[in-house]
Order: C-alpha cells, then sequence, then structure tokens
C-alpha cells in the first residue's frame, strides 16, 4: 500500500504544479529573488575574504609600508591591481629595515604602464630588488625560474604566455613565468628586476610614446616580514613613529577595507531580500488561502477515495517545497551567472579583491 501511494503523491504533485502555471511561476519567482540576493551577499563576502587570505599568504608580507597620501593608492595595487605610481625616499626603506622586530624588508616601485598588446587596459608593473625580494623570488626558486636581464613574471590574469615578449614604454621583455592565481592585484600585474625598470625609463624618452620617470633613490612601498613572535600592530606603529610621512597597511586593515567597500553593497541586498520576504509573505499565504479555497472539491474526492488527512497535508507541503527548491536553485543559478560573468566588473568598482 506504500509504495502505490507514494507513487500517486509524486504524480499529483507533478500534475498539480503544472495545471497552475501562472500563479506558481509568481511563487518561484518570490523564491528565487530571495535566494539570489542572499546568494549574492555571502558570494561577495566570503569570495573577497578566501581571495584576501589567499593573496596575502602568498605575498608573504605582514606589513605594507607606503607613503601616507597614497595609502588609498596602494590599497588598491594589493587589492585589484589597478595601475599607480607614487614614491617615497629609499632611505626610509633603510630605516625600516634597522627597526627592532623587522625580519625582512622588500622594496618595491610601482609603475603604471601603458597600454600593451597582452591586455584591454594599463597594467601595474612592479620592480623588485632581487636582493631583499621575499614575495617573487621564493616562487621562482620553486618553480625553477631565473629572473634575469630583461626577464618579466606576469600575474595569471595577462594573456601572454611563456617565452613570448611583451613591451612597454618601448622596453621589449621576456616572460620568464606565470604566477599562480591569488583573485588579488597580483594576477593584473607584471614583475621586473629594478635594473631593467630603470633602463626602461631611460629609454623611454626616445623609445615611449609617454616618458617614463623614476627618481633615482626613490621607491613605491615597502614589504614587511616581522621576526616569529612579533606584534605587527606594534611593528606598524614603530614604523610609522620613526619614518614620518609613511601609512601601514596590514591585512587586517585590507579586511576591514573590503569590508567597508562591501557593506553599503551588502546592506542593499539584505535590505532587498528583507523587503521581497515582507511582501512575499503575506502574497504566498494569500496564494496558498485561494489554492486551499479552489482545491477544497479536490481534497473531499481525495478523502472519499480513502485518504487520510496526513495524506493530503503531506500532498501540500510537497507541492510548497517544491516550488521553493526550484524557485532556490533558479535564483541561485541566476545569481552565479551573473556574478561570475562580471566579476572583473564588480572587483573594479567595489575595489575587492
Amino acid at each position: 500500500m506504500d509504495t502505490p501511494n507514494r507513487f500517486r503523491s509524486h504524480l499529483l504533485v507533478a500534475r498539480n504544479l503544472a495545471n497552475r502555471p501562472y500563479r506558481n511561476i509568481a511563487t518561484v519567482f518570490a523564491f528565487a529573488l530571495i535566494a539570489a540576493t542572499l546568494f549574492s551577499s555571502q558570494y561577495l563576502t566570503s569570495g573577497a575574504q578566501q581571495s584576501l587570505d589567499a593573496g596575502i599568504s602568498k605575498m608573504g608580507a605582514d606589513i605594507l609600508v607606503v607613503p601616507e597620501e597614497y595609502a588609498a593608492a596602494g590599497q588598491t595595487v594589493i587589492l585589484i591591481g589597478q595601475p599607480n605610481s607614487f614614491f617615497f625616499d629609499n632611505k626610509g626603506f633603510e630605516k625600516i629595515s634597522r627597526i627592532e622586530g623587522v625580519a625582512k624588508a622588500s622594496p618595491q616601485i610601482y609603475i603604471a604602464t601603458l597600454f600593451a598588446s597582452c591586455c584591454a587596459a594599463p597594467v601595474q608593473m612592479i620592480a623588485i630588488d632581487q636582493e631583499n625580494d621575499f614575495t617573487v623570488s621564493p616562487w621562482l626558486k620553486d618553480a625553477g625560474v631565473t629572473l634575469g636581464k630583461d626577464d618579466m613574471i606576469i600575474g595569471s590574469s595577462i594573456i601572454q604566455n611563456i617565452d613570448k615578449d611583451l613591451m612597454f614604454y618601448g622596453h621589449t621583455f621576456h616572460v620568464v613565468g606565470v604566477l599562480e592565481s591569488t583573485g588579488m592585484g597580483i594576477d593584473n600585474s607584471v614583475f621586473v628586476r629594478f635594473e631593467d625598470a630603470y633602463v626602461m625609463a631611460d629609454e623611454s624618452e626616445l623609445k615611449a610614446v609617454k616618458k617614463l620617470t623614476i627618481p633615482p633613490g626613490m621607491v613605491s612601498a615597502v614589504l614587511v616580514k616581522v621576526d616569529p613572535g612579533a606584534d605587527p600592530a606594534k611593528v606598524a606603529d614603530t614604523i610609522r613613529d620613526q619614518v614620518p610621512g609613511t601609512k601601514t597597511i596590514t591585512p587586517n586593515g585590507l579586511l576591514n577595507a573590503v569590508s567597508g567597500q562591501l557593506g553599503a553593497v551588502t546592506r542593499i541586498l539584505f535590505g532587498a531580500t528583507l523587503a521581497v520576504t515582507i511582501v512575499a509573505i503575506p502574497l504566498l499565504g494569500f496564494i496558498s488561502a485561494m489554492v486551499a479555497h479552489e482545491r477544497m472539491r479536490e481534497v473531499s474526492i481525495l478523502q472519499a477515495l480513502g485518504a487520510r488527512k496526513s495524506f493530503v497535508m503531506r500532498l501540500m507541503l510537497a507541492e510548497s517545497f517544491s516550488l521553493a527548491i526550484i524557485g532556490g536553485v533558479i535564483g541561485i543559478a541566476a545569481a552565479t551567472g551573473v556574478l561570475l560573468f562580471f566579476q572583473d566588473f564588480i572587483a573594479f568598482t567595489l575595489k575587492i579583491p
């Protein structure tokens, strides 16, 4: 007896859903909208958090030191690779490297490039000091790659293959490696040696559309790794005190910045979810009441045929549950498609990884 009843209940659910398409479409749409907004907010928040964790762990830095007036620009370079150029006195690097609690300090020069054949937009060039670098060099060592004269390492989002050439400011670089994806600005950046960046700048007046100037004795940022057991926050405070005019950016600071940038968006999404829910609940209740009234005859027939009240109740719940599942799946699938298709635009607009 149980098997036939189970079969008939599934059949009845399918037929009842098919017989009321317009009403059920409205119900599915309400569930889809709620699921899409909730999923989108969670996706943005958790996705940015995971990318931030992965990117910071691969950078290996506990603190990023930049000129105070370019703190926001330094954050966007790290988070999304938005091209920027800024400098401060290299003597600051020397002071930082001698501060108590600093295990390693690695200076970098940020160069906002012109358009290149690899990319639809300018990319961030980062010149590294191989003698002190602890971000890219370990990857080079693990991959068995040597960064020599006019060699370049590119991020995973740069459209180019190893052993090909790229030209920036009229200077040709040879691609020798592609970094693993991090979901952060590193993916949209290219890395060269200090020496080659200076040569490129010297040649740019004759070879490039626009002259590139890299002030001698200046760097853009200093990446700091603290000693084991040292408090990055306290070391950051010491750096700001001893090197005036600088701003320190820590992983917690980046996380707070991302949370702040996402705050308005998630509030809008949660507000939309709340609004849809407030409208949908009475609407679904009204629809359910109408359905119950219309189906009194059907219920009477089922009971006359021997169906128990529990069977009728399960039938009604199965229909509602099916609509909720269908709406949820459609909403999540639609939200996933939109978020994946527009992920670069979303990341750039919100300045998040």
